[in-house]
């Protein structure tokens, strides 16, 4: 049985590369001859192999049993990608979310819930669902995904379904892997690739990207590529005043200050400065290199280093009121800056009879950037508390109000160290083995400034005995960091910086993985992989605030050498506060928790440490109740999360050309931690009465169940690939914000359970010699079935479907090639069309709210049309139309994202070793938007680009 099973496995291999050598030669030249059943010559094409790594073993597409979709050089080029938005537009069952280059998130197969902001998304979001790799290095990184431009790759994988035995923390709904072209020491190649594009209403855009490997030696090779792309902005920043809505500031208000209303005066802010068009640039800079060694006839080793720098100036985001499109209204000069450096290596080869493989990597990226934060003047609980002097001053003096503009600067570094090792068997054996051990180390130090340009006129001017250093800036000059581990900043801060966030966040995970896959016979193989991990996540440091230095400074305050206010009084400790609360749950000790305190308050006496709206008692009260849970927590106030996650699959196969398999398999993400754990809401009425913010957001498992079909038919012409599945995913992660209620703006917490039923296919069939037609779809139904008791009435209920989740997209491409006698070379022309169906925006039901709150603010509405799932939202009451001076809480409602359906077309030709094409991406102008809510009051959104023509050039030495 062994031998006819191996002979069986040698000859699938073996007709596997005569279809490489035939679809080889009839890209040489005419179609080959074969010879037909009855004796006659007759030309057929057939489809070319495509080897892919997605059980960490090359393997046909084809021959292995896991829902895996490869685009080719080819097929990334026919598409024009180049950034992380143009990988996932022909994969109908993945779907790229955010605000920009460098701000977004993949989510496969329906698994979204709510983005955390920019602002706070590296040290207080959720870990990616899907895993991005870089060849064997993952560099995934929730909320700000790591835009790496798509030079010189040899294909793009997509696994769809949980990858996390093989692939590790985060791979829990798929994983998407960028494999790079390698050097190739068998002969020089030089290659240059140049485009040019104007889009409709935009600015023009221009790339070059050159290739070059050299064969150094004998066993010695390199390979270089250089890029530099510059993409024209379509967005306009329109000129705008923004006046504070007392409507909506009020109401809002958590009664700290006086009421907007009845200011004697209220200053507007204007961006006069910052009218301009086309605003929304991008430009990629970077380059790879790699070198590869044959140590011996058994070992080689590779080497590579990319580096890249992405540079974006304004905004991303459409203010939907406006009457431009295409248009926003910000206040800031919003920039991103997001560099990174990653060195790889590989050593692989032969011990003992084994495949070995050593990969480690070293990520260290940089981001700088400013954000428009003036929007939170419409939804902070405190805001006339910021902008108004009544708070301040005695009953004589005037209450004023100033500026409102507001924003943030976020300065993000970010080191990444993974190490893996595995050890394989024969792949043409019958049995098959796997092994291997990973270790990874990762540290986000995060530094936050929210600048507010009210502040100092506000709580200064009109002070007398106000204790600063009396140099006319304000107390802000003395505003330095909170002495609590995980700083990484001392100060002083600039004077008009209110907040700042200064964090370090840290991951360590351990694992051991491995695989055994048996042919039970010749159809029959059976596997099953399993991943024991060890994962350690910490947040550390502090949410420091200025404000304490206005009111005076205690007896037992410090001071800064120099005697000005050191602006930690009314600092949040998390370091501390997470530690107390580990400590309470290995101990029990209520002296913990009931002793716990915060630096002094404005009489110079401590502070409970766990207030907002409660205190020490009313937290261990919540604890003790069950009603908050410390499920996690280690002592040092950390989570460590150990356990073993399983992938089991039967396949068979009826024929040679006809592969059927069933799946179960486990996912997951880790747990993260908040910066506010165990402080109670502020407002205690309505749905946030005894709401408290959990320490931690447990870990959410998906477990998926799949049926798969891979089959050539056609004798070889034909290929169309299935999937049926079903995942249920338990305690999946919410990213909320919600400063009126809650204050510290973000927090994750766990929303309740969710289940999805889809299927996915894809199909490529060489039609005719000249005609290539390709296509995918996807069919989702998705469904949160479990809402934690905590959210009723924040969130959607149970039965409401999941975001960003389609129940039908897909895309259909046809490509007709021709040999041109009289130019002597060959023309083709590609037509595709690309279809992403409705869906929802967010989780959390507060579309009415923000519409509402839009509408005091602006005067107008969004016109975006809402989706009602029953009952109402929140406890901030709006105007009622139908009932003379009324007012209704706002019902729960989401945002919808129409279908779109987008074209394109393109007209190439090619002789000897030239190219050039013409393209049209987004032939029909389609917005194709998307409603952006996650850190938001009033709604905005993001689109595709508009209508866009270009001419493409290549010369290949």
């Amino acid at each position: 049985m062994t031998r006819r099973s191996d002979a069986v496995r040698e000859d699938r291999m073996g007709r596997r590369s005569r279809l490489a050598v035939a679809i080889a030669a009839a890209a040489a030249g005419p179609p080959a001859l074969a010879e037909g059943a009855g004796g006659d010559a007759q030309s057929r094409r057939v489809l070319e192999e495509v080897v892919v790594t997605a059980t960490r073993r090359s393997a046909s597409i084809q021959d292995v049993a896991v829902s895996v979709r490869a685009m080719t050089a080819d097929a990334i080029g026919e598409a024009g990608a180049r950034s992380f938005e143009d990988y996932v537009e022909f994969l109908p069952n993945v779907v790229g979310a955010g605000n920009g280059p460098g701000k977004k998130e993949l989510y496969v197969r329906g698994g979204a819930t709510e983005q955390s902001g920019v602002t706070v998304s590296t040290q207080q979001g959720s870990a990616p669902s899907v895993a991005l790799y870089v060849d064997e290095q993952p560099v995934s990184f929730g909320g700000r995904n790591l835009d790496y431009y798509a030079a010189d790759l040899e294909r793009i994988e997509v696994l769809t379904g949980p990858q996390g035995t093989l692939f590790g923390a985060s791979s829990q709904s798929g994983n998407v892997r960028l494999i790079t072209n390698k050097p190739d020491p068998s002969g020089l190649e030089a290659r240059v690739c140049a485009r040019y594009a104007v889009t409709q209403g935009g600015g023009p855009s221009a790339g070059v990207e050159a290739v070059l490997n050299v064969p150094v030696a004998e066993a010695l090779a390199a390979r270089a590529v250089v890029y530099s792309d510059n993409e024209g902005g379509w967005i306009d920043n329109l000129p705008a005043t923004f006046i504070p809505s007392a409507e909506v500031i009020d109401r809002n208000s958590a009664g700290y200050g006086p009421r907007l209303a009845e200011a004697d005066s209220v200053v507007s802010a204007r961006n006069d400065g910052l009218v301009k068009e086309d605003w929304n640039d991008v430009a990629w800079r970077g380059g790879r290199l790699s070198l590869l060694y044959d140590l011996s006839e058994s070992w080689s080793v590779l080497l590579q280093h990319t580096a890249q720098t992405l540079t974006t100036e304004g905004v991303f985001i459409m203010d939907p009121n406006l009457a431009r499109r295409h248009a926003s209204a910000v206040f800031a000069p919003e920039f991103n800056r997001d560099e990174f450096g990653l060195t790889a290596w590989t050593l692989q080869g032969r011990l003992a009879g084994l495949d070995a493989v050593y990969a480690g990597g070293h990520l260290a990226r940089q981001i700088d950037s400013l954000v428009d934060y003036t929007h939170y003047n419409a939804g902070g609980g405190y805001i006339t508390y910021y902008l108004c002097s009544g708070n301040v001053t005695d009953a004589t003096d005037p209450n004023h109000c100033y500026d409102p503009t507001k924003h943030f600067i976020d300065d993000t570094s970010t080191t990444r160290d993974t190490h893996e090792v595995r050890f394989s068997t024969n792949p043409a054996r019958r049995w098959r083995l796997l092994a291997g051990a990973y270790v990874n180390e990762s540290e986000t130090a995060h530094i936050g400034d929210f600048t507010y340009a009210a502040v100092n006129r506000a709580h200064g001017e009109h002070i007398s005995n106000f204790n600063n250093d009396n140099s006319g800036d304000g107390f802000m000059l003395g505003n330095i960091a909170l002495r609590t581990p995980g700083v990484n900043s001392v100060g002083p801060r600039g004077p008009t910086v209110a907040f700042f966030n200064d964090f370090t966040r840290g991951e360590r995970e351990r694992a051991f993985f491995g695989e055994v896959a048996l042919d039970l016979n010749a159809r029959w193989s059976v596997s099953l992989s399993a991943r024991r991990y060890d994962v350690t996540t910490r947040l550390q440091g502090a949410a420091n605030l200025s404000f304490g230095c206005r009111y005076g400074i205690g007896p037992n305050s410090a001071r800064t050498a120099d005697g000005r206010c050191d602006g930690v009084d009314f600092s949040n400790d998390v370091s501390l506060r997470l530690r107390l609360l580990g400590q309470y749950a290995a101990s029990g000790d209520d002296s913990l928790i009931l002793q716990a305190r915060s630096p002094n308050g404005e009489d110079g006496s401590p502070r409970d440490l766990f207030r907002g709206g409660g205190s020490n008692q009313a937290t261990l009260d919540a604890i003790k109740s069950g009603r908050l849970s410390l499920r996690g927590l280690q002592r040092d106030g950390g989570i460590n999360e150990r356990d073993t996650i399983i992938h089991a699959t039967v396949s068979w196969r009826p024929n040679d050309d006809l592969l059927l398999f069933a799946t179960f398999s486990e996912g997951y993400r880790p747990a993260t931690l908040n910066r506010n754990g165990g402080q109670f809401a502020n407002t205690q009425t309505g749905v946030f009465k005894d709401y408290a913010v959990p320490p931690v957001a447990l870990t959410d498992h998906l477990f998926n169940y799949e049926l798969g079909m891979k089959g050539d038919f056609a004798g070889g012409a034909l290929r169309v690939n299935a999937t049926a599945y079903r995942w249920i995913i338990e305690d999946l992660q919410l990213s909320r914000y919600d400063p009126v209620n809650v204050a510290f703006n973000y927090f994750v917490e766990n929303v309740g359970d969710a289940r999805a039923l889809g299927v996915e296919a894809n199909a490529r069939w060489l039609a005719t010699d000249a005609l290539t037609i390709s296509g995918a779809f996807s069919v989702l139904d998705t469904e949160l079935t479990r809402v934690n008791p905590q959210l009723a009435q924040v969130a959607v209920p149970a039965g409401a479907e999941l975001p960003l989740a389609p129940t039908l997209s897909g895309n259909v491409q046809a490509r007709y090639e021709v040999p041109f006698a009289k130019l002597g070379g060959m023309v083709w022309i590609v037509a595709g069309v690309v279809h992403r169906g409705e869906s929802v925006a967010g989780m959390i039901g507060k579309a009415e709210y923000m519409d509402d709150t839009l509408f005091h603010q602006t005067g107008r509405r969004s016109g975006l049309r809402m989706r009602d799932e029953g009952g109402t939202f929140g406890n901030i009451a709006i105007p009622d139309a139908g009932a003379a001076h009324g007012r209704r809480l706002p019902r729960n409602t989401r945002f919808v994202n129409p279908a779109a359906t987008t074209w394109h077309l393109s007209l190439g030709m090619a002789k000897d070793a030239w190219e050039a094409e013409l393209f049209a991406r987004n032939l029909t102008n389609e917005e194709g938007f998307t409603v952006q809510v996650g850190g938001r009051y009033m709604p905005v959104v993001t689109a595709q680009r508009p209508r866009t023509l270009g001419v493409r050039f290549a010369y290949r030495l």
